[in-house]
């Protein structure tokens, strides 16, 4: 587990997020090096529909999934991390397919809407190719993945969709933000106020694009499943995004794990970590 993350000024500069990603860089590639050996992945970076990913391919693909894409967005408070992602290689991997990590644009230096409409671009071109898309998005990176499905047409939508600790309202307003603040060992309420500060700046956060807990589902949604831990800070925006997509008629489950922090299925080797991955990856399967 990584220590918790502590913005030392009164908003998030862009000294201060080049330096954490200059750190998390360091410690995380070597060990994506080792996995994508561990794996037999091949992995390159490639630019479509104007936006980077990263794509991550087994060297041999089933022929059952023969044009079948994941699309997966990493998370980092919309300002660290990369889309060379722990949980995007394992999501090729376990899964079998192609997958296509979007490495959208960071803030504070690219504000809203620069990282959604780059989510949509990447996934609209992925939905051109392949004849079947699944999805699955860790928290800031959920939040650009159900905004791009809200707006996808009912013959673009992905077969069915993966959150992982979704942040789904940059108010923020929910009980967890102040029940969870200190519980949490990764994310503390102030450093989440910060980051989404940071990525819509002077829009609305009401705004469902910025915060797609308030967008209308009326016209639909996929097969979604939503994780979390009882610990997260971000509970309650699992809880009640379950809540909005059951309303509105979208076949929804939610597994909330004990103990578990914010993101914790991003910590390699933690068993509940891996385990969370394999069922949300396992509910992505059965869907293809």
């Amino acid at each position: 587990m990584t220590d918790p993350l502590v913005i030392p000024d009164a908003v998030l500069t862009q000294e201060y997020a080049d330096a954490v990603n200059d750190l998390l860089a360091a410690r995380i590639r070597p060990f994506l090096d080792g996995l994508r050996a561990q794996l037999d992945l091949v992995v390159c970076e490639e630019t479509i529909g104007g936006t980077r990913v990263v794509v991550i391919e087994p060297r041999t693909i089933r022929r059952n999934r023969k044009g079948v894409a994941g699309v997966f967005t990493h998370g980092g408070g919309f300002a660290l991390l990369h889309g060379h992602d722990y949980n995007a290689y394992r999501m090729a991997h376990d899964l079998g397919i192609v997958v296509y990590s979007v490495d959208y644009s960071l803030s504070p230096k690219a504000r809203f809407p620069a990282a959604f409409e780059e989510t949509q671009r990447a996934y609209q071109a992925v939905a051109r190719r392949h004849r079947t898309v699944v999805v699955a998005g860790s928290s800031a990176g959920a939040n650009l993945l159900i905004g791009t499905v809200s707006a996808a047409t009912r013959g673009r939508r992905p077969a069915a969709a993966g959150f992982f600790a979704p942040a789904v309202d940059l108010r923020p307003i929910g009980d967890s933000y102040v029940a969870n603040d200190g519980r949490d060992p990764l994310l503390a309420r102030d450093t989440a106020e910060k980051l989404f500060a940071a990525y819509h700046g002077t829009a609305s956060a009401v705004d469902p694009r910025i915060s797609p807990l308030l967008a209308d589902f009326s016209g639909g949604f996929v097969p979604t499943m939503i994780t979390t831990g009882t610990r997260d800070l971000l509970q309650s925006d699992a809880v009640r995004s379950t809540r909005v997509l059951r309303e509105a008629g979208v076949s929804v489950r939610l597994r909330v794990w004990e103990g578990m922090w914010h993101a914790f299925e991003s910590v390699p080797g933690l068993p509940e970590g891996d385990e969370c991955m394999a069922e949300v990856f396992g509910f992505l399967d059965r869907h293809l």
